[in-house]
């Protein structure tokens, strides 16, 4: 495959990543959080299954990572839940934009608290990294907009910080399975969420889904097959073509990209401090996770 037809691919992933966001809002107007997110997992659990025999990818994980799989899943199945729950309280741009752009942030934390207080390793911060994170706290009082004090700690800002905190710590499990094909990881994390939330299927409620109409079920599609396949599989195989810095550099897509589907698809419009955070957060990421790479090598 062509370099740029690769590039296209990779945007064309965030763009799907993006679209979760909108499709997650649509979905949660029909029924409760719990019952989507069984649905989901569900039909990302099919569709792995489909597309592990399309690539003859080979499903079996070596024991020894088998418990860092299983709190991945827990760690999904938590993520996921408290996501859908958290977008009752307001617009899924705005917290497309707040998740994908503190996910890096919290995982460089992560990783500095690992290295500095458990390995007692020493660990010094490059100049762009520290500006980095200088510019992560400046996005951050603009995205969770400290001028409306009263809805600072509000279940909205609360809702979905935990959810980037629980994913970046997900992150760092997923990470000592990296000896592992990674479409197999995913397909075991996403089996486990699923029968974490496979007692749901004993609840009248959750059949309702096969009575809605066609807008749930395109959402659904988009969320479960679009989004989290295919969108990720594009993804993973662009880290194995280019390398995890030129891969990673894409993701800066994804919270504009939540923005603007969010717009065309719900008509979200999305606020000043909003945007402005965004800006300040994809700067943050560039000199954290890119920018610092760069100058390294």
């Amino acid at each position: 495959m062509k370099e740029y037809t690769l590039f296209f691919l990779l945007v064309l992933a965030m763009f799907l990543w993006g679209s979760s966001w909108a499709s997650s809002k649509i979905l949660i107007s029909y029924t409760s959080a719990d019952i989507v997110t069984l649905w989901r997992f569900f039909f990302v659990f099919i569709g792995s299954i489909f597309l592990a025999f399309i690539f003859k990818i080979k499903l079996r994980i070596d024991r020894h990572i088998f418990k860092w799989v299983l709190l991945a899943g827990i760690f999904n199945s938590l993520y996921v839940l408290l996501l859908f729950t958290a977008l009752n309280y307001g617009a899924s741009g705005r917290g497309g934009v707040i998740v994908n752009t503190m996910i890096p942030i919290f995982s460089y934390l992560f990783f500095i608290f690992h290295v500095k207080l458990i390995k007692k390793e020493k660990i010094e911060l490059k100049k762009s990294e520290i500006f980095g994170l200088c510019l992560g706290l400046i996005s951050g009082l603009f995205l969770f907009d400290i001028s409306k004090f009263n809805e600072l700690f509000g279940p909205f800002n609360m809702l979905f910080l935990c959810c980037a905190l629980i994913w970046s710590g997900g992150t760092i499990l997923t990470y000592k399975t990296n000896s592992t094909n990674a479409l197999s990881v995913n397909f075991h994390v996403n089996l486990i969420s699923f029968l974490i939330f496979s007692p749901l299927l004993f609840k009248v409620q959750s059949y309702e889904i096969f009575s809605y109409d066609f807008k749930f079920w395109l959402a659904m599609f988009t969320l479960a097959f679009l989004s989290t396949i295919i969108g990720t599989s594009i993804y993973y195989y662009g880290v194995h073509k280019l390398g995890s810095k030129k891969a990673n550099s894409f993701v800066l897509i994804t919270p504009i990209s939540a923005l603007l589907i969010s717009f065309i698809v719900l008509n979200e419009v999305p606020s000043t401090s909003t945007i402005i955070g965004c800006f300040f957060a994809i700067l943050a990421i560039y000199f954290i996770n890119i920018f610092s790479k760069k100058i390294k090598h």
